[in-house]
């Protein structure tokens, strides 16, 4: 009870002497908070170190965390991944001399994180026992080894090469540990390791530990703290504190009692100036030198907690654990600002709108609730008396000023009041009087050098008065009689003369007492309004707008320009809520982002927001003041008051370190970090690269600024504002490197940064590659020249080619007019000798003669199947064969073939077959005309090879569609030698015997394959000697399901006889030959009929055959007699031959279809060409006949004129 009472009494004192001598504004430590909402894993820190590069290490409740002043990386525990953190749990993290991270999860003994901060190695009782324990409670590096302790495990000693030793306690030896259960362990100046344990103190001699009694009652106490600083060893114990000095005396501080159990000490660190900060198992303190401890409120809510571990960085920071909340952070310069609020601090206003310097020290502060009460320069609060809060009569103060007498005036919307010292008031209202105010609200007022009141009312003028009796000397309404424009006023200030300045709407205004009114100040023009003003000294004056600080200077005959401080320099387009400038003639701006410094000397701005420990940084306008002393005070939004030491030291410049964080590469949509630690090279399949720099400067990180240059890249430095990243995307194959810079908030620059690596080309780009692309483009030109030379060689090949092509198309074209105009020659002259010897083997001969004349008629036979043959030849090869595609009936077809063959072969003493397969088709689509040409020519060759036996026509579907006609005979055979040479032009079987033996040209099979060939088709040999042969005709004829309308049919015989006559041989050679008569008896006898021939033979062999069957014949040569005999005389019919001198056959056939005749008209030409019959049929010929004509023919073609 004693120690209680004392450390009572002992606060007490603290707490009323807390004001350090020669401070200018209240210490009041106020931490700035990094919470769960910022990245922490948790809201519990259990331990925290820096490494050496500047990162903060956070052990907590819920991971391990690195914080770099913006974000925070996190390691958790993973099932699925035995390298991951062992346990979440975290209560220890130590960072050795070799920059390893030690950390030791509750129950999960101990882990250390490699060097790329991926993977960790762990150590537990179960696979290390020599650890001692799974709880690990202190760690530290001594002599190259690392030291652990913890709960039951004694200490062990973990050396370098990973060899572990163990320490334990033995109460039969005194040279052991008093206790097994370690709590701390610490190295002191003199570089001695020390442990504490539950039982007391020891320290490691080099073999072994030596318990180290302490003075006083309890020499072994629980030792639940161990610091080494300033030359001392620092132990907080169950008992209170105690330090060993460098001489290895103990004693205690005077206040070493208010931290016994359980108010132990957990941890301490040195301050600044002999201060000492200690933090225990309740609260937060700081010992200011020579005084007792003093609680410092941490932000924490709810029961008081204990507060942890404490680190201290290079620049004076402290970096302390807030349970509940997180991590708290103390900048160095932390009693430059002291703020107060309603809750904490005993203000009685929810907003100040007034504040005013008070001559007693500290300042008046005027609420919106008429709420007056004046702030010392020791922080305490003293109100006025009730009477003087009735006066006030509930309303908003707007303006406040202490006149040199100590009267206080306050500036309301109605009412100015006036209050003394010794509580008289004064008031005056807008009642119209002599001195009454003016209506509008009391916006400004000031105090005039020459000791009268300045003051604005808002839109309603300005008054001057006298302070002492309150009369109104002088009132300037608005508008421009008097220069005050619209009176809209922000700022006043009274220059070296006394006159008044006022800046506002109409920029800034000067009150000129000869002129008797405001003027506009020479040399100060801009535009824009002046949210404020301010005098440094009688040769400089201050203003702001939205573009920011204008600085301008006396001149002869006016003010200059000196300078226009903007967003570039540091200060933001704001409007500005007050200016005020300190005795070092820095320009202090409040905004509602927050207090901005300009400095003119050091050319540098700096802000003073939430990352300074405001709790607000939106200052009311007009209430920014200066004290006489130099301390800025302000109102701030949140019903607070910030006290700012204009005249304190800032932070000594330091240089942080700057660290290329992270440096990753775009691969399949997702970024994959790079190595720092080894060399950097982008494949070529890389498209993007992103760097992450960071400055660990932790005082405002967010106003860390960043510049990169990437030489051969980039022309400037490129800056990047507060974000330390940048992206490249597309870089071209080389090597590279990257330069970056950064300063701090306050200008502070880190040492630049380079940064190397390549981007690879792709394998095309290699040196390999381009060499083999050399190679390559040799090999190309020399192939190129070969390739040009066989380019040109082929080239004449084709023109050579090409001039065969030609010349053969023409000797082709040649070709096919000769045989063209040899089969029109000859058909003509084969007219006469065919129908002269028709027509002399129809009169009456004797034996020999009608011999002789039957075999001239044979031999012009033949003679014309050699002409047709070469003409179907030759328009075979020229590709003008036409074939029809006409449905016909193929039964029928096979009937005409075998009735007109029948006979022949039957006369020859053979037997004649025909077999037709039940299953053969009827309808098939096909050229009729050059199927029968084909068997016609197959029967007749069987016909006249074959002396004895019989002869086969059989039909049969085809397996794969279409129909065989087969034509077998009896014959002497072929042999294999003789059946390749079959289908040759002008080649039979026996060579000059055949043909001497039996006829024929040799083109007959010829013509068969390749008309055959042209329906797609094929003809196949069977045949061996002595056995025959048989001819296959396969033919691809569609077979028609459907009955067409008129399925196509030979529509008389007689040209098929004609056919089957020049195909197959007669009986014997002494046979004559078949009359027309003969053949046919039907047909029209008597008619009148019109020929018109040029050639007299032609034309006798013509009449001869017709008057055989009974008609007249008028003969004309030329088509103008033809004209002339029709029109003379009647005839039933008209023969024309196509090629007459002068009008040709088409031409007068057009001419007798247009006088009138109606008569059939017949042609009779010999042309061979295939186009000859329809240009006949299309000149109006009804029936169309080809040279060499026999009688039958043209019985037949008159008996079908119409």
């Amino acid at each position: 009870m004693r120690h209680i009472m004392a450390w009572l009494l002992l606060v007490t004192c603290g707490l009323l002497l807390a004001p350090a001598a020669g401070a200018r504004v209240p210490e009041i430590p106020r931490l700035r908070h990094i919470d769960v909402a910022a990245g922490l894993p948790s809201s519990t820190v259990k331990s925290l170190k820096f490494d050496a590069d500047g990162f903060l290490w956070l052990a907590t409740t819920d991971g391990l965390a690195r914080y770099d002043g913006v974000g925070m990386q996190v390691w958790r525990h993973d099932p699925t991944d035995p390298t991951s953190l062992s346990a979440n749990f975290v209560t220890l993290v130590h960072v050795d001399p070799q920059g390893r991270i030690w950390v030791a999860p509750e129950g999960h003994g101990l882990s250390v994180l490699d060097s790329a901060h991926e993977q960790f190695r762990h150590f537990r009782v179960a696979t290390h026992p020599e650890i001692g324990s799974d709880d690990i409670w202190a760690l530290v590096s001594h002599e190259g080894a690392l030291w652990m302790g913890g709960y039951g495990g004694g200490v062990s000693r973990m050396a370098a090469d990973g060899t572990i030793s163990r320490f334990t306690a033995s109460d039969q030896n005194p040279r052991s540990l008093p206790s097994d259960i370690i709590l701390s362990l610490a190295v002191d100046g003199q570089g001695t390791l020390w442990a504490g344990s539950t039982k007391g103190l020891a320290r490691w001699t080099g073999t072994d530990f030596e318990r180290v009694a302490l003075p006083g009652a309890q020499p072994t106490p629980m030792i639940y703290s161990l610091a080494a600083f300033d030359g001392r060893l620092w132990v907080g114990t169950s008992v209170g504190v105690f330090r060993l000095a460098a001489d290895g005396g103990w004693d205690q501080p005077e206040w070493s009692a208010m931290f016994e159990q359980p108010n132990a000490v957990l941890s301490m660190l040195p301050g600044e100036d002999g201060e000492l900060w200690i933090s225990s198992q309740r609260q937060l303190w700081r010992v200011a030198d020579g005084q007792v401890p003093v609680p410092v409120p941490v932000g924490a809510k709810g029961p008081a907690i204990a507060i942890g571990e404490m680190v201290k960085q290079d620049t004076g920071a402290i970096w302390i654990p807030v349970p509940g909340v997180g991590l708290g952070y103390l900048p160095v310069d932390w009693r430059r600002i002291a703020q107060f609020s309603r809750d904490h601090d005993g203000l009685s206003a929810d907003l100040y709108s007034a504040i005013a310097p008070a001559r007693e020290g500290g300042v008046w502060l005027g609420g919106m609730r008429a709420e007056l009460e004046r702030l010392d320069r020791d922080g305490n609060v003293i109100p006025v008396k009730p009477a003087i809060f009735e006066a006030l009569e509930g309303m908003s103060s707007y303006a406040l000023r202490e006149d040199p007498a100590g009267r206080l005036w306050v500036g309301q919307r109605r009412q100015l009041v006036r209050i003394d010292l010794h509580g008289g008031i004064a008031r005056w209202g807008q009642d119209g009087s002599r001195d009454a105010t003016l209506p509008g609200p009391l916006t400004l007022m000031e105090l005039a050098p020459d000791g009268t009141l300045w003051m604005s009312f808002a839109g309603a003028g300005v008054q001057q008065r006298e302070p002492a009796s309150g009369r109104v000397l002088r009132t300037v309404p608005p508008g421009p009689e008097h220069g005050l424009g619209m009176g809209d006023h922000h700022a006043m200030a009274f220059d070296a003369g006394g006159a008044p300045w006022f800046g506002g709407a109409d920029g800034v205004l000067r009150w000129s007492a000869e002129a008797g009114r405001f003027e506009p100040v020479p040399g100060i023009v801009g535009e824009g309004r002046v949210f404020a003003l301010g005098f440094d000294g009688a040769n400089d004056v201050w203003l702001q707008r939205l573009s920011g600080l204008e600085h301008y200077r006396r001149a002869d005959d006016g003010w200059t320009q000196v300078a226009t401080i903007g967003a570039r320099q540091g200060i933001p387009a704001v409007e500005g809520a007050g200016l005020q400038i300190d005795r070092l003639g820095r320009v202090w701006l409040s905004t509602p982002r927050g207090l901005y410094r300009w400095d003119p000397e050091a050319g540098k701005s700096r802000h003073f927001g939430l990352f300074d420990g405001l709790r607000s940084q939106e200052f009311v306008n007009r209430t920014l003041m200066q004290t006489h002393d130099g301390v800025m005070v302000s109102a701030q939004a949140d019903g607070g008051v910030v006290m700012v030491d204009s005249l304190a030291a800032d932070p000594t410049p330091i240089r942080s370190p700057l660290h290329w964080d992270r440096f990753e590469v775009r691969r399949d949509g997702r970024w994959l970090p790079m190595d720092l630690l080894g060399p950097l090279a982008l494949a070529p399949g890389d498209r993007e690269m992103r760097v992450q720099l960071r400055l660990l400067a932790y005082d405002k990180p967010k106003a860390n600024a960043y510049v990169t240059m990437l030489e051969g890249y980039d022309h400037a430095w490129v800056d990047h504002g507060a974000e330390g990243e940048r992206i490249f995307a597309g870089l071209a194959p080389g090597k590279y490197t990257l330069r970056a810079r950064a300063h701090d908030a306050v200008g502070n620059e880190a040492a630049e940064q380079v940064l190397h690596f390549d981007v690879l080309p792709p394998w095309w780009q290699t040196g390999a590659a381009r060499l083999a692309l050399v190679c390559l483009l040799l090999l190309m030109g020399w192939w190129t020249v070969l390739e040009s030379r066989r380019r040109i060689e082929r080239g004449q090949a084709w023109k050579r080619a090409e001039h065969e092509r030609e010349v053969a198309h023409e000797a082709s074209l040649a070709k096919t007019r000769f045989l063209a105009t040899l089969g029109h020659e000859v058909r003509t002259p084969m007219t006469g000798v065919l129908g002269m010897s028709e027509l002399l083997l129809g009169t009456q001969l004797n034996t020999r003669q009608r011999s002789y004349a039957t075999s001239i008629h044979r031999a012009g036979e033949h003679l014309l199947r050699l002409v047709n043959d070469a003409l179907d030849l030759a328009r075979i090869e020229s590709g003008k064969l036409e074939l029809a595609a006409e449905v016909f009936d193929l039964h029928a077809l096979m009937d005409e073939l075998a009735e007109m063959s029948a006979p022949l072969v039957e006369a020859r003493g053979l037997t004649f077959v025909v077999d037709r397969d039940p299953a053969t088709p009827r309808l098939v689509r096909g050229d009729a005309i050059r199927v029968r040409q084909i068997l016609l020519n197959l029967l007749g060759n069987a016909a006249k090879f074959t002396e004895r036996g019989s002869i086969r026509l059989a039909v049969a579907p085809a397996d794969a569609g279409g129909v065989v006609l087969c034509v077998s005979d009896t014959g002497p055979g072929l042999n294999a030698e003789q059946v390749s040479r079959l289908f040759r032009r002008f080649e039979q079987a026996d060579g000059l015997r055949t043909a001497a033996r039996y006829g024929g040209s040799g083109l007959g099979l010829a013509i068969c394959q390749e008309l055959a060939a042209a329906m797609g088709g094929t003809i196949e040999v069977t045949s061996a000697p002595g056995e025959g042969a048989s001819f296959a005709v396969r033919l691809p004829l569609e077979i028609v399901a459907d009955h067409p309308p008129h399925p196509r049919v030979i529509p008389s015989r007689e040209p098929l006889r004609a056919l089957a006559d020049s195909s197959l041989p007669t009986s014997s050679p002494g046979k004559t030959a078949p009359s027309s008569a003969d053949l046919d008896p039907a047909g029209k006898a008597g008619l009148s009929l019109l020929l018109v021939e040029d050639d007299p033979i032609v034309a006798d062999v013509i009449i001869g055959l017709l008057h055989g069957q009974g008609h007249a014949v008028v003969h004309a040569g030329h088509g103008l007699a033809a004209l002339a005999e029709s029109s003379m005389t009647r005839f039933d019919a008209a023969l024309l031959d196509l090629d007459l001198p002068g009008l040709d056959g088409l031409s007068l056939a057009r001419q007798l279809r247009a006088q009138g005749f109606t008569q059939p008209l017949i042609a009779v030409t010999a042309r061979a060409d295939t186009d000859a019959e329809p240009h006949a049929l299309a000149a109006g010929f009804d029936r169309f006949l080809r040279k060499p004509v026999t009688g039958a023919m043209l019985r037949e073609a008159l008996a079908a004129a119409p």
